[in-house]
């Protein structure tokens, strides 16, 4: 290392490292499901390695920190584009020691294929890894090291109910549909969203469309015949809570709202070709079950109103429109509802119960 560079690491580590005392450096640089994970390690990463956290996250991620109170020694923020330049210019991947940055996503660990193991779902009985377990193995924790559901300040609630009555919501008989993704996942032509949203009125639904966060939109914003609403981070969870249900896509957001488990029913629309063709996403190749909470969290869905349903992005638009209404009216028997099954086809969730329930913490109450 050149002496300027050695100079700027310096740098970096005395920023990073709490002059007090000694601390595990963990670095976030990529989206809210991934910095919410390790959030949720947080407390059995303590247990397993000693020490406290310094926790390293985007600003906008600020939010996910403090829903897991007492958690860290120190949460610092820094932009995703300057915790990408240390994880890529000074970080070596395989060493795993306190007071040195350690980047909290599998891309960069290893040969940076630890989540490749995930794709071996796409042959069935071969095995494969969780998401979950991929940030076990990556945190250098036990197999069973449980998930902590987040928890929300009492005046993030306050918040959320007010304005949720500016809105008119009807509480308990609403619906937030989260459409927007920050990954390049194919788009749901228009069609698809604005049957979804009529037939939900039709059942006597109000339904708000979420018009922040995510890069890449349905064409249409908002979704035709529904509310615009902007939903901060904060206050997402205690909205859904209140409206009742949550119909999204496959992200972060939604992710953080189905570890906190707060919510009458969660639907997600999973974009999946209708040959089931393999995804190039950031250069890497996925398989569809990549996308299917059943594979890549199971744990977070026992006994959870939860499911999920492929809906091919390149199918007709009567396709389409028949798999919005099954979605509306919560069609759970609809042959494109997802249920991932056992050899013997009895349901994964319910053969597994028993061990998975043990992999994360109970449910808060909900919203009075």
């Amino acid at each position: 290392m050149n002496v300027l560079r050695e100079a700027e690491y310096r740098s970096v580590l005395a920023q990073l490292r709490d002059p007090q005392q000694r601390s595990w450096i963990l670095l976030n640089p990529t989206s809210i499901g991934d910095t919410a994970l390790v959030c949720a390690f947080a407390r059995a990463f303590t247990r397993q390695h000693g020490h406290g956290i310094t926790m390293v996250v985007p600003p906008d991620h600020m939010a996910v920190t403090k829903m897991y109170p007492n958690r860290f020694l120190r949460v610092l923020t820094a932009d995703r584009n300057i915790q990408t330049h240390i994880i890529n210019n000074y970080l070596d991947m395989d060493r795993f020691e306190i007071d040195v940055p350690i980047c909290a996503h599998p891309y960069d660990h290893g040969d940076g294929r630890s989540d490749n193991l995930m794709y071996l779902f796409k042959y069935p009985g071969r095995g494969g890894l969780s998401l979950t377990d991929v940030f076990r193995h990556m945190l250098r924790l036990p197999w069973d090291a449980a998930i902590d559901r987040p928890q929300i300040p009492a005046e993030w609630d306050v918040e959320a109910e007010q304005i949720a009555q500016q809105l008119g919501m009807v509480k308990g008989k609403s619906v937030i549909i989260f459409p927007s993704n920050s990954s390049q996942h194919p788009q749901f032509p228009d069609v698809f969203w604005s049957t979804m949203a009529a037939r939900l009125r039709e059942r006597g639904y109000m339904v708000f469309t979420n018009m922040k966060g995510g890069n890449f939109h349905p064409k249409t914003m908002p979704i035709a015949g529904t509310t615009p609403i902007n939903v901060d981070m904060h206050q997402a969870l205690s909205l859904v809570r209140y409206a009742g249900r949550t119909i999204s896509g496959a992200h972060g957001m939604q992710f953080l709202q189905l570890m906190g488990g707060q919510y009458a029913q969660m639907t997600v629309t999973m974009p999946i070709a209708k040959a089931f063709t393999d995804l190039q996403l950031n250069g890497r190749q996925y398989h569809s079950t990549a996308f299917m909470a059943q594979y890549m969290y199971p744990e977070l869905l026992v006994n959870t109103p939860f499911a999920e349903f492929n809906v091919p992005f390149d199918g007709t638009e009567e396709e389409l429109k028949r798999i919005a209404i099954a979605i509306a009216d919560e069609s759970f028997n609809d042959p494109s509802r997802v249920n991932r099954v056992e050899r013997d086809g009895s349901s994964f969730l319910d053969a597994h119960r028993d061990w998975l329930q043990t992999l994360v913490g109970p449910i808060s109450a909900s919203l009075s």
